[in-house]
């Protein structure tokens, strides 16, 4: 997939950039030149500077001397120390003996700045300490250099970072997104002082020209923006900065912005690049990825002036840059869609993913769906109609009060079982008792008056006579009837439903009040109150089950038997009243029980069922709406 285009004859900095590395190479090495004067019996040195391969030589003195082999040495095998050290090399002649400075620069967060190493040669230990301590005094210097580098490249830093958030700014307030590319080109144009700034988009696996720097057309330039659409589809192949500096820069191999301090030029293919850079004079050629959401959406391509030359720290800049800027792009892009294109990119997006790899959630989730809505199509249920129930006697005796009396004694109450002529309530009987004494009284009365009249042979008399008696009789007649009706008792076999008597001994009642109501055993019926929107769903005949709340572990079967024209109403909704005969019993039931009945219409696809209510809703409003 890749191959070598050529090497560098030298690494590629910036100029400012190269400038700051020649001078800190150069003091490196005049500070050693200069410690030959400053520090007696100097033999040789080294400084070491870290980088990211680790730290390697950057500045030497008397590196042909016969110690400075043992002098690096015994450097390469102390990198790790954090403190000076002093090492014998070897004995000298005259007396003197030479010994290996070690001597870490570190900053205040114990980070290396330079490792020192210099060979000196002493004749006591007090030259020794002198010669330490003249060292450790001219490290300082090295520190301050240090400083002024990293002080300088923090202001470059900033100074950047505030004209990317100007850029930034202004792209933002440009209204459209082919106004805000428009200036984004336009302002890295400017910003890095190049010829022209293209931006393309990259989809169905190529490149396309979008938009380009001081340039509204650019229709009549088919061929230039051909090999400029390549030189994005050979970035994007690559997926990283590629910087290719032509013969301007007096080199012909392409450089890797991620490569440069190092050299490594190798695993690029420039052949688009350098097929622009011949097309438009030999100029240098930098482009970038854009990357949006992980993924490449296009790519950047900034054509240089005559001798510009673009280095790492310049495409590094600029990657940053396009990173920051580009999802405002994208922002801007998708509002500009219309709204039946965002819908049908939705609708894409959202079906590759379903139909894509990964998304296993939403995959199951749609399975799960689909499972759902064929069972909810073919899924036949019994549709049962559920309606309030009540458990009502087939048919109720009523024990009424036969004269106007007081109640003496009562013997049973509501929920009592009785058997059949079982006293339920005696009445006050004294009154009636002192009434019969007085029309026999007047029956003994009217026989005599009826004997002497006979005696006379008084025959109107006589016939007025038995008139009076025949009306003595019947008086009598019907004092006997109501004492004997005074006791009242069950009319058959039953339970007593309704009437307490118990707390109103003595207290009086009146003819044809109701004071019991008897109901047979093991006879009842079902009341159903059926909403009318239901009631031509119910048939004669239909079965069905009644579960109560009393005993909701048993169910009773039951057979409708009569559906008839009354209606009730009840919290503003009028229900239909249907009868329906028990076709099971129980000991437990009761006249009065309720709960709900469910009567079996017919079989039906379950979502019907179970969304009627919501279909005839909806109805009804779209009636009331548009009817």
């Amino acid at each position: 997939m890749t191959e070598q285009v050529g090497t560098a004859e030298k690494p590629a900095f910036s100029e400012s950039q190269n400038n700051d590395t020649e001078f800190n190479l150069s003091y490196y090495q005049e500070w050693l030149v200069h410690h030959q004067n400053i520090i007696d019996g100097v033999k040789a040195a080294v400084i070491y500077l870290p980088t990211n391969n680790g730290l390697i030589p950057t500045a030497t003195l008397a590196p042909g001397s016969d110690v400075f082999n043992q002098l690096t040495e015994l450097a390469e095998n102390q990198f790790s120390l954090s403190s000076p050290q002093v090492s014998a090399l070897g004995q000298a002649k005259s007396q003197t003996s030479t010994f290996g400075l070690v001597y870490p620069v570190q900053d205040n967060q114990q980070q290396l700045i330079a490792f020192v190493a210099m060979a000196v040669n002493v004749r006591s230990q007090q030259e020794l300490t002198q010669a330490i301590t003249l060292l450790e005094l001219s490290t300082s210097s090295l520190e301050v250099v240090e400083y002024q580098q990293r002080s300088k490249l923090l202001s470059e830093q900033q100074t950047f970072n505030q004209q990317k958030v100007d850029i930034l700014a202004s792209v933002l307030s440009e209204s459209s997104y082919s106004a805000a590319a428009v200036r984004l080109v336009t302002e890295m144009t400017v910003l890095y002082n190049c010829d022209r700034t293209s931006i393309g988009e990259y989809k169905r696996k190529r490149s396309k020209l979008q938009f380009l720097s001081h340039s509204a057309q650019f229709g009549k330039k088919m061929n230039q923006v051909r090999l400029i659409e390549n030189v994005m589809d050979e970035c994007i192949d690559q997926g990283r900065p590629i910087c290719f500096l032509g013969s301007a820069a007096e080199t012909e191999s392409p450089i890797r912005a991620d490569k440069v301090l190092n050299g490594d030029t190798n695993g690029d293919i420039v052949n688009a690049h350098k097929a622009l850079s011949e097309h438009l004079g030999d100029i240098s050629i930098m482009s970038l990825p854009i990357y949006l959401d992980g993924k490449i959406a296009g790519a950047v391509v900034v054509e240089g002036k005559a001798g510009q030359v673009w280095r790492q720290k310049t495409a590094e800049e600029a990657q940053s840059l396009v990173s920051l800027v580009i999802p405002t792009l994208a922002d801007k892009k998708e509002k500009d869609k219309s709204w039946l294109r965002k819908t049908l990119d939705a609708t894409a997006t959202q079906l590759g993913r379903l139909l894509g790899p990964r998304y296993l959630g939403r995959k199951l989730v749609v399975l799960s769906l689909a499972a759902i809505c064929y069972l909810l199509a073919t899924w036949v249920i019994p549709y049962k109609l559920s309606t309030d129930a009540v458990v009502e006697s087939a048919e109720l005796q009523a024990v009424v009060a036969p004269y106007d009396g007081y109640i003496n004694e009562a013997t049973a109450r509501a929920g009592d079982r009785v058997e059949a002529e079982q006293l339920l309530v005696k009445m006050d009987d004294r009154d009636l008792r002192l009434e019969k004494l007085k029309w026999l009284s007047e029956q003994g009365k009217l026989n005599r008056q009826y004997l002497e009249a006979v005696a006379v042979r008084d025959r109107a008399k006589i016939n007025i006579i038995n008139a009076q008696q025949q009306q003595v009789t019947a008086q009598l007649e019907l004092i006997n009837s109501q004492l004997k009706r005074g006791a009242l008792t069950a009319p058959y076999p039953g339970l007593i439903v309704s009437g307490d008597l118990s707390q109103r001994l003595g207290s009086a009642i009146s003819k044809g009040d109701v004071l019991f109501e008897v109901a047979p055993d093991e006879n009842y019926r079902i009341k159903l109150l059926v909403k009318d929107s239901r009631i031509s769903e119910l048939k004669l005949e239909q079965t069905g089950e009644l579960y109560l709340s009393a005993l909701p572990e048993q169910k009773f079967a039951f057979k409708v038997n009569k559906v008839t024209p009354l209606t009730e109403a009840i919290e503003g909704t009028t229900y239909f009243v249907v009868e329906a005969d028990l076709l099971s019993s129980s000991d437990q039931l009761r006249p009065g029980m309720e709960g709900i009945g469910k009567v079996y219409i017919d079989d039906r696809l379950g979502i019907k069922v179970w969304t009627r209510e919501l279909v005839e809703w909806v109805k009804i409003q779209l009636w009331t709406w548009w009817g």
